[in-house]
């Protein structure tokens, strides 16, 4: 099973990390991570897009309360989760972050 994992560096302190698995060319597992170096250097993860259930969905993490929120995709396709989870992040990590510092 090849595995893949990487990084996109968004920001100084923001950056996502994609991880997945392929079987005869299908993404059957992976884990999208919005994650924040915060000051004194500990990398926590503000929110994450992952099949970890068998399906697949997306965890809105908050500081002091841990998980926020968690969006179903029942019917997506493993490959478009993952491809919507980099996009989001993307045009997104700031209010991700902010609402991770708040909550």
């Amino acid at each position: 099973m090849p595995s893949r994992d990487y990084r996109i560096w968004l920001s100084d302190t923001a950056y996502i990390v994609v991880d997945f698995i392929m079987v005869r060319g299908q993404i059957v597992s992976f884990i999208v991570r919005l994650m924040l170096l915060e000051s004194g250097g500990a990398e926590v993860n503000v929110a994450r897009y992952d099949a970890a259930h068998g399906v697949p969905h997306l965890d809105v993490l908050g500081k002091r309360h841990d998980l926020l929120a968690k969006t179903w995709y029942f019917d997506a396709r493993m490959d478009a989760v993952l491809s919507r989870a980099v996009d989001d992040f993307k045009a997104h990590y700031e209010a991700y972050i902010r609402n991770y510092l708040q909550n």
